[in-house]
């Protein structure tokens, strides 16, 4: 009887807590791994679909700034033999960058930006007033330095042809 007493609570409780095998170790990198791989792919959804309309056109809008920022750079390339690529773009691209080279880093950029953006977006704090702005910084800065580049650019390729001289 004594052990029926003692033994029965003990069965009771251990069918309300659920603990892991011992020697099942967790396995972080799995997890972030599967974790970004979500993100990804809820991103992709969502931009493909045009469900977070905000966000979808803030992504839409980096593509043709990264475009003109690489067309422009590589007319100046064209130009000029001996510029070169500055800025921290080129510890990526390189110093006189190709056309594939910039195509390759400009997927990669927008993808991650609007991954980490659409992230922001949707597993902030939604009701703190400063949030609604904050998911677009990844996005917003670099929409703002690839238009500032291209402006750059452009500029360079003006006061040359104004000058008449060759100097790019």
């Amino acid at each position: 009887m004594a052990i029926a007493i003692i033994i029965a609570p003990n069965v009771h409780a251990q069918e309300y807590v659920r603990s892991q095998p011992t020697g099942k170790a967790r396995n972080v990198f799995a997890e972030i791994s599967g974790g970004l791989a979500a993100e990804t792919g809820a991103a992709v959804r969502d931009f493909a679909i045009f469900r977070d309309r905000n966000w979808s056109l803030l992504t839409l809008a980096q593509i043709p700034a990264a475009s003109a920022d690489a067309q422009t750079s590589l007319h100046t390339f064209h130009n000029c033999p001996a510029c070169t690529e500055t800025g921290i773009s080129r510890f990526v691209v390189g110093r006189r960058p190709d056309a594939h080279k910039y195509i390759i880093a400009g997927l990669i950029e927008i993808g991650v930006e609007g991954v980490a953006a659409h992230y922001l977006r949707n597993h902030g704090p939604t009701r703190k007033g400063y949030w609604r702005y904050v998911w677009t910084l990844p996005q917003m800065i670099s929409l703002y330095e690839h238009t500032h580049a291209a402006l750059h650019n452009t500029g360079l390729q003006l006061g040359c042809e104004r000058s008449g001289m060759n100097c790019y």
